[in-house]
């Protein structure tokens, strides 16, 4: 990226029955001025405890303009009850940063608000990440 400014995100997991099987949704919204060049989802982890198994993904969406979302993940609701991470890496400006979002026990999640940019209701998790150069220097 040109500046320095850091790149921000949302995800919001929100409970959709889309009749597949799977009780959750997964969305990245865009809340940087720019679009993203490519969003890589490459992991999903679950905990409970001390005891936790991990999955790779490469689930990828390209283009994503400012206020933009897109659907990264469906859960069938078994990691409703556990704690769920999910591990994206945002490409723009020809730099990347890495980001994870926690979702502790969605199960319990009532009377969710609307997610802004989205229109559904949701639980929303902000992050944002400075970015290096893909070249693995800061980026100026």
């Amino acid at each position: 990226m040109q500046n320095e400014e850091p790149i921000r995100c949302r995800m919001a997991a929100c409970r959709e029955a889309l009749n597949d099987g799977k009780e959750w949704s997964f969305y990245l919204i865009n809340d940087n001025l720019i679009a993203f060049d490519l969003v890589v989802l490459y992991a999903i982890g679950y905990e409970w405890g001390d005891i936790g198994k991990s999955e790779t993904a490469d689930v990828r969406t390209s283009g994503l303009a400012p206020g933009a979302h897109a659907l990264l993940w469906r859960d069938d609701g078994t990691g409703a009850e556990l704690r769920m991470e999910l591990k994206v890496r945002v490409h723009a400006c020809d730099s990347e940063v890495r980001m994870q979002f926690e979702f502790p026990k969605l199960y319990r999640q009532h009377n969710l608000q609307i997610v802004e940019g989205l229109g559904k209701p949701g639980w929303q998790v902000p992050a944002e990440g400075k970015a290096k150069a893909e070249d693995g220097s800061k980026s100026h």
